[in-house]
């Protein structure tokens, strides 16, 4: 469930950052601003799928962009 989430909140960040790369670490403290250090793991971990499934893009510094 939790990873439906990340998924979810991933493409939305992208789609209101447009072509700006950001850091995965902006997505959890954005959707869980208090407890964002627990899901860094989770995080890191989606946003890896994500590009091997070509949906999203990783720069060499892990940061997220438009695939």
């Amino acid at each position: 469930m939790v990873n439906n989430i990340l998924e979810i909140a991933i493409l939305e960040m992208i789609r209101q950052k447009g072509e700006e790369a950001f850091s995965p670490l902006e997505i959890i403290k954005w959707i869980y601003p208090q407890d964002w250090c627990h899901f860094e793991e989770d995080i890191l971990a989606v946003s890896a799928q994500m590009s091997e499934k070509g949906l999203i893009g990783l720069d060499m510094n892990g940061n997220i962009h438009k695939a």
